[in-house]
């Protein structure tokens, strides 16, 4: 059966938060926004490889698969249930 890891979507949500706050960080300091690039590059990899629909490879965001790990979801393009473990 096809899923969506739910470490892959913490993974995510912890890439997205590192990103902003090293990107405002590097307000200050300047070599942190090379840093904040490098994040922001490894969620779009992680969101195009392990975060779309496992149904018909459906782009879901990152909010609506926070909601879809304790709570039944089903995708907004194919209408299958999206199983998150």
């Amino acid at each position: 059966m096809k899923h969506i890891s739910g470490k892959d979507i913490n993974l995510g949500f912890a890439l997205v938060v590192l990103s902003s706050i090293t990107l405002v960080a590097g307000a200050f300091r300047w070599p942190l926004f090379i840093f904040s690039a490098i994040l922001l590059v490894s969620y779009i990899v992680l969101d195009r490889k392990k975060l779309r629909c496992p149904n018909c490879g459906g782009f879901e965001n990152l909010e609506r698969l926070m909601y879809a790990k304790k709570h039944v979801f089903y995708c907004r393009h194919c209408g299958e249930r999206i199983n998150v473990l």
